[in-house]
């Protein structure tokens, strides 16, 4: 099996096979986030996600600009957007660059936690020990990678009780 570089998230497909649903909105004040790293809002304004989040509005689709109310596009946590994750573990620390961990066929089904790897400005899903934060669901094991691969990447999506513009929560 190979080791997979650690990359930023992404938006892999949609279940529909239409384009992903993105919508803009104004930018928070004082946000650094990336490209691929999950936001939500935060009186109306694009806001990186914390540790744990409470609710998720999607996937950056681009950087933030560091000036307050500019126009970021956003991929949106919904039933059809499809987002592709590296699979690490938590050996890297909390906000640090994390460790792949190795990919298996029992990954399907499973939740998985937002890992935030804040040394490297990349969201990753992380593996079943970090309590409490499984945020995401593993569809599949990504295509582009081998089952057994470190850091492989997973296929995702945000589990329904977090997406901020659709829970019912």
């Amino acid at each position: 099996m190979s080791t997979i570089t650690l990359s930023r998230a992404r938006v892999a497909r949609t279940i529909s096979g239409n384009s992903p649903q993105v919508m803009t909105f104004p930018e928070a004040a004082n946000q650094t986030f990336k490209k691929g790293e999950f936001v939500y809002l935060v009186d109306g304004k694009v806001t990186e996600v914390g540790d744990n989040p409470g609710v998720i509005l999607g996937m950056a689709d681009q950087d933030a600009k560091g000036t307050t109310d500019t126009a970021i596009a956003v991929v949106i946590a919904n039933e059809d957007n499809i987002f592709s994750l590296h699979k690490v573990s938590n050996a890297g620390g909390s906000g640090g660059a994390g460790t792949g961990a190795a990919t298996a066929v029992t990954d399907v089904g499973k939740c998985a936690n937002i890992y935030r790897d804040t040394t490297n400005n990349m969201s990753h899903a992380g593996m079943y020990a970090f309590g409490g934060n499984e945020r995401l669901v593993i569809l599949d094991i990504s295509g582009f990678d081998t089952v057994g691969d470190i850091g492989g990447r997973l296929l995702c999506m945000v589990h329904g009780r977090y997406r901020q513009l659709f829970s019912t929560s």
